[in-house]
């Protein structure tokens, strides 16, 4: 830690940069002071935050470096946890990933204070992972390979794999990663529909079709899931939704695990009506239900798609990024909310 200057403005941070390059850093701490404290539970970094405000505050930013590897992660972030750091003057808070449902959004912009996402990181990773899990299901890969692990060969019992070139992909949530979707599996073949709250510019569809949710049902043979979580889409896909959907489907998730009710999931699985599920995100992680690792017909990865050799890296610049812009701006570079 540099030594304390009453010319620079104080931030808190929440374990260190430790994957972002160096003369970065060492450049930023020139203009900026940082306080360090470790990722521990929600109550613990709760005090250590309050100790941290009676000691060296105020602060004008918290910006949290998660330990990917480590437990627990000190969510939510909610009045609880930054009460002492907003009420002495902290006005930005940054943390990784594009999601934001662990925020208390609502309490941030009533205080007038920042909160800003990196929603350019995991943008491509994800892509990259959906269209793989895609694949995957249209092809039974998971089925064939515990087969061929349990010695057995090809089982033509099973259903054969789908066709992309035969196949519609309906993306509900059109934003950074269902268009790379859309353009990843468009070169597999497939055709796209999407469904958003607002249809997309011309310019920006790039062959997708928007329709209704309805349509979205009706017309596709994968359905991928990349919505935020909030109150208007958790369990947007319940038993009833599942009902009305094509037979024989395929469903995709690596938004959020609660936009899918799981146990409407696992009965559409069990009754034939999914023909398979390939999921990255889960209800009530880390669990995954009981009946999704049961089947044979899912694909199951830990909340991992985002997660290659340099992910870390791109995020905590993106984090340090958000910081940098607030000190010369007032405001952040991937500002989520307006006050």
């Amino acid at each position: 830690m540099a030594s304390a200057s009453v010319n620079k403005p104080k931030v808190l941070v929440l374990n260190a940069p430790d994957k972002a390059p160096s003369d970065y850093v060492a450049k930023l701490k020139e203009e900026v002071e940082f306080y360090s404290i470790e990722q521990a539970s929600h109550d613990v970094v709760a005090g250590r935050i309050a100790e941290a405000v009676k000691q060296n505050g105020p602060f004008v930013a918290f910006i949290v470096f998660i330990n990917w590897w480590s437990r627990p992660f000190p969510w939510p972030m909610d009045e609880a946890l930054i009460g002492p750091l907003v009420e002495t003057g902290c006005k930005m808070f940054s943390s990784g990933g594009a999601g934001y449902d662990s925020v208390d959004i609502k309490y941030m912009t009533a205080k007038g204070v920042y909160y800003a996402n990196t929603p350019k990181m995991p943008a491509l990773r994800t892509a990259d992972s959906t269209a793989m899990m895609i694949l995957q299901a249209l092809r039974g890969s998971s089925e064939r390979e515990a087969d061929a692990r349990a010695g057995k060969w090809f089982d033509s019992s099973k259903p054969l794999a789908k066709d992309a070139r035969c196949s519609t992909l309906g993306i509900v949530g059109m934003g950074n990663i269902g268009k790379l979707v859309s353009g990843h599996m468009q070169h597999f073949g497939m055709k796209v529909v999407y469904y958003n709250r607002n249809r997309l510019p011309l310019n920006e569809e790039n062959g997708a079709e928007f329709v209704s949710f309805e349509e979205l049902l009706v017309r596709s043979d994968v359905i991928s899931l990349h919505c935020p979580l909030n109150e208007g889409t958790r369990h947007l896909f319940n038993k009833q939704v599942f009902n009305r959907m094509k037979d024989d489907m395929i469903i995709v998730n690596t938004s959020r695990g609660a936009v899918i009710d799981e146990g409407a999931l696992v009965e559409a699985l069990n009754s034939g009506k999914v023909l398979r599920a390939a999921l990255d995100v889960y209800e009530f992680e880390p669990k995954i239900h009981p009946g999704l690792i049961a089947s044979p017909r899912t694909t199951l990865l830990p909340h991992a798609a985002v997660a290659n050799e340099t992910f870390e890296k791109d995020q905590q610049m993106e984090i340090l990024l958000n910081l940098e812009t607030f000190i010369r701006t007032g405001q952040p570079l991937n500002a989520v909310n307006e006050i």
